[in-house]
Parts: C-alpha cells; structure tokens; sequence
C-alpha cells in the first residue's frame, strides 16, 4: 500500500509541474531564446549527395505527442518556430531530413530523378517509419524545384501519406513557400525604401513551379494543408516585406522571416496537439479517480 501511495504521490507530482493554477505551463519558450540565424536548428540532415539516413531526437524529451518533422530543406525552414512549438506544447519530436529529396514512396518514386539518392533515402525512411511505434503528428513540406509538379511522384507523395494515416497518426503538410525574382538582392539593396513595391512577382509567377502534393491530399481524413500565402504575398510576392528580407536565396525564406513565421505556424496546428486541454483534463481525471490502477496513474505521469 505504502509503495502505492508513492507512485500515485509521483505522478500527482510530475502532473504539478506540467500545470500551475492559473493553468500556465511551466517552461520557457521564450522566441528571443532562439539564435535565428540557425534556423535549421542543429542542421540534422543528410545532405544533397549523401546516400545515409539519420533522425535526431529534439523537442521535449518527456512529451506526450510524437511529432515527426519530415522533408527536405523546405521543411527545416520551419524547425525554428516548430522547436518553440515543441516546447510549448510538449511534444517529443523527430528530425528526419534530406535536402532536395521528396518525401515519397520509394516503390512509386519516379524513375531518373536528377538525385538518385533520393529513392534510397525514401527506401530507408519507409523501413524507419514501419519499423517504429507511430507519430501522432507527422510535420511536412516539399521543395516545388524538387517535386516539378510530376504526377508519379504526387502518387507516391500520396501513398506515403496513406500509409500513415493507416497507422493512425495525422499529417500536416505546408504548401511550398514562393519564390523571389532572380536578382531580387540587388533589386532591395537598390532603395530598401521602395523594394517592398518594386522587388516582387505575381504569385502565379512566384510559385513555379506549382507545388501540387498538398491538393494530391487535402481531402484525406487525417490530413491538414497549410497554405501561407497571404503571409508571403499580402500584395503579389515581395522579396522585402515590413523591412524584412523574405528570402535567404532564390528558394528559401531568411532566418528573420522564420521567426515572423511563428504564430502562423502555431495557428495551423492541429488543436488536438495543443495539450492545454489535454493536461488539465488528465489532471482532473487523477484527481477525481484515485482508485485507477497504478499503472494507469504511472502513464498518466510520464
């Protein structure tokens, strides 16, 4: 009984420090922490014409949800806010990378890809993901250059989507990110004055090209599609924006617009993965039933 009352007494304990009474959360995720400059946060990734495979272990290391940020340097753009996010809401996470490749199944992935390591890399991604307990949230965006708006790849795009959701975990998908005129830095550094008006493109020009893997899933249970496109292109698509440069190069946003990215990032999350409720409610539930097991109160305070 004693050895009972201890182990109920822990997972009261480790619920404590999760909620306060006001039902603020108890860490820091301060976005002035962060070094924007290294947005990419820590740059775990397999590289254009590296052949490996790695995923990191980031986030909250005692969280309740597993998220899975996965895609090529499209998607690390987003590892800055998303590491802030991770915090927030207590999700354990999963780096898994590889520039310039297309999250697609490599059985369908379309024959005479310009990066041939790409369909092996996807080969060890689907042994990974079947051979690991699922995510509850899977995080992703994919380079238009990479995916060319070809058809067989969207097929495969989808079919590794499905395969998830099969398992239960939700996908977020965030439509790719416009793109700046060639000489768009020489363009601003002409009169930052005026480069907000004179430094952009229409967004049909802007977004070739069309990244179509969102619309290939939009409409699969399980799936939300991000689309930021008032964000980058409040009037057409300007590479300098509020005084702030958009693009780091002709592909990419800059470190300093990831972190202006922050809220927008955060209002496309799922509410079921924003564990407020979560928490207070699995705090109200060993409150009011101290006679569950005590391997249920152990889950509830891990």
């Amino acid at each position: 009984m004693d050895f009972r009352k201890g182990l109920i007494s822990l997972a009261l304990a480790a619920l404590a420090v999760l909620t306060s009474a006001t039902g603020a959360l108890a860490f820091d995720d301060n976005p002035d922490h962060v070094d924007w400059t290294k947005v990419e946060s820590g740059n775990c990734l397999v590289t254009l014409k590296g052949w490996g495979f790695t995923a990191c272990d980031k986030g909250d290391k005692n969280g309740i949800w597993r998220v899975g940020l996965i895609g090529d340097s499209h998607m690390r753009q987003y590892f800055g806010p998303l590491d802030i996010l991770a915090q927030r809401y207590h999700w354990k996470i999963k780096y898994i990378s590889k520039s310039a490749c297309t999250v697609a199944n490599h059985d369908l992935y379309p024959v005479g890809r310009l990066e041939p390591s790409c369909r092996s890399w996807n080969l060890r991604l689907d042994r990974y993901l079947a051979s690991h307990p699922p995510f509850d949230l899977i995080i992703n965006s994919n380079s238009a250059f990479d995916s060319q708006a070809n058809k067989q790849m969207s097929r495969a795009f989808r079919a590794t989507v499905q395969s998830q959701l099969r398992r239960g975990t939700k996908w977020l998908v965030i439509s790719d990110n416009p793109k700046p005129q060639a000489n768009f830095e020489a363009c601003i550094t002409k009169d930052p004055a005026t480069a907000e008006h004179r430094c952009r493109l229409p967004y049909s020009k802007a977004m070739q090209p069309r990244d179509i893997l969102p619309e290939t899933i939009h409409a699969l249970p399980g799936v939300t599609v991000a689309d930021f496109r008032s964000v980058f292109c409040p009037h057409e698509c300007p590479a300098y924006l509020d005084g702030i440069d958009v693009y780091r190069d002709f592909s990419h946003i800059s470190s300093t617009f990831a972190e202006r990215m922050l809220p927008y990032v955060d209002a496309v999350i799922p509410r079921e993965f924003k564990n407020l409720s979560y928490l207070a409610h699995r705090s109200a539930v060993v409150t009011h039933a101290p006679e569950m097991s005590v391997s249920t109160l152990i889950g509830l305070g891990s």
